[in-house]
Formats: C-alpha cells, structure tokens, sequence
C-alpha cells in the first residue's frame, strides 16, 4: 500500500474511534490485504489519534478464534490508556455497542522490552514482569461486521480492543500456576464461560514472549505496560445493563457493570 493509502484508512479509523461510529468497510484501493499493511494502518492511526498508549492486547490466541478470523497466527493491537479501567467501573452501554467479553490474564511490565536483533526468551519476558492481573477486555469493533471484513481489517482497527478492565494483581504473581489458573465469567449471576491460562497459546507467559517477538522490530514493550494475553473463556456478550464477573480460582477478582 502506498503512504497515502496507509493514511487514508486510518483517518477513517480515527475519525470512527472519536466519534463511536462503526464502518461497513476500508475502500479497496486502501483496505490492507496483509498483516504488514495492517499493521502500517493501526500505526498511523495510533498516530492520528495521538492517545497515550497503555499496552497491548494479544488477539487470537485460540484455537476458535483462529477459525473464525482464518488466521494461523495471533496478532496485537494497542491498548490506549483512557481504555484502561478499573473493577467496579461503570461503563456506558452506549460506549461498546458489540459488547464483547473475554476474562484475561494480564502483565504489568516492571522493565523494558526494546527493540533488539536477538529473540527474547520465556526467561527473558518473566524477569519484565511486574505484577499478574485479572483482567476483562472488552472486544469492541469499528465494523458493522467485524468478520465479514476479514483478519487484517481487525488488525488495523486495534486488534478490536475496546478497553481493558483490571483487577488488583495476584498474590503470588508469576510464581503461581497461570496455566492452570482457573477462570469462569458471568454475566447477571450466569456463568458463560469456562477456562484457564491454557487456553491461551503458549499459556500467559508464552502469549508475552511472542507480542515481545513480534514487536522487537516495531518499537518494542515498555515498563509500566499492560500486556492482556489472550481470553481464557472464549468470546461471549452482555446485554446493556449487564452485571459482569470474572473468577479467578473461585473468587471474584473482576467486576464492571453496563449502564
């Protein structure tokens, strides 16, 4: 695509995410046919927006979700930091029309990730570690369909992130168990979904060495970033005024209700 091209898509993009509106669709001349225009898109729409970047999300990360967006491999989006909240937040329906859930484990980066040569090990991502958090992202599409429009579309418009709710960290960090972290999701009492760390490709750790991989030559990972990982209980939606829980190994960590 050309640096023309590349800008226009993603002033669409921006002006969707400023106004809330949802897109049928890029042009053609401008829609991204592979990951690396893709990826050139959501940069300059990162750009245009000119939002403090809070972290970065893992998407596809299972087996299912693959399927559905026919890709073999996951992909990132960034995560801006006026879409970081915390549990017990309310949040406007409004806000998030698709209203996507996925329970999550997620990183607080405590040291660098920079952009080098030489790939990172598992020993290398765990020694960056901060903190372990519980986490809910809240899938949220600039598309009126966001699988009609395909895998790299969804890449351009930040891996479909809406926004990233946090609990406290963990007691333990990564020194528990995170594959084997049990998680379930609720909404209104309900549970929807089943899972844990497992679920995610490579489990949590593995799901940060790849993100750290992949963006060693795109500017890398910084202290004091959020890395969400991938769901552990698969996609499920809520109703506008729903009340949503996360359980970590059988306690409520995870909490937000939609207006």
């Amino acid at each position: 695509m050309k640096k023309e091209k590349i800008a226009a898509a993603a002033g669409m993009l921006a002006e969707a995410w400023r106004s809330g509106s949802a897109l049928g669709g890029l042009p053609e001349d401008c829609r991204p046919k592979t990951a690396a225009e893709a990826y050139a898109v959501q940069d300059a729409a990162a750009a245009a927006l000119g939002e403090k970047v809070a972290g970065w999300k893992v998407g596809a990360t299972g087996a299912m979700a693959r399927k559905l967006l026919k890709t073999r491999v996951p992909f990132a989006g960034r995560v801006y930091a006026s879409r970081v909240l915390k549990t017990g937040a309310t949040i406007p329906s409004g806000a998030h029309p698709m209203r996507g859930l996925e329970a999550e484990i997620a990183f607080r980066l405590d040291k660098d990730l920079p952009p080098r040569t030489r790939p990172y090990t598992r020993a290398d991502v765990r020694r960056a570690i901060g903190a372990v958090h519980p986490a809910i992202e809240i899938v949220s599409s600039r598309w009126t369909d966001w699988l009609a429009v395909g895998v790299h579309s969804v890449i351009a418009d930040h891996g479909a992130n809406g926004a990233l709710v946090l609990g406290r960290p963990l007691a333990g960090g990564t020194d528990l168990d995170l594959d084997a972290l049990a998680v379930e999701m609720l909404v209104d009492g309900a549970v929807v979904g089943k899972g844990n760390g497992a679920a995610v490709i490579g489990g949590p750790l593995g799901s940060l060495l790849w993100l750290a991989n992949m963006l060693r030559r795109r500017g890398g990972l910084q202290a004091g970033q959020y890395v969400s990982t991938g769901t552990c209980t698969g996609l499920v939606k809520a109703a506008p005024g729903a009340k949503v829980a996360a359980i970590y190994a059988g306690r409520p960590r995870v909490t937000f209700t939609f207006a």
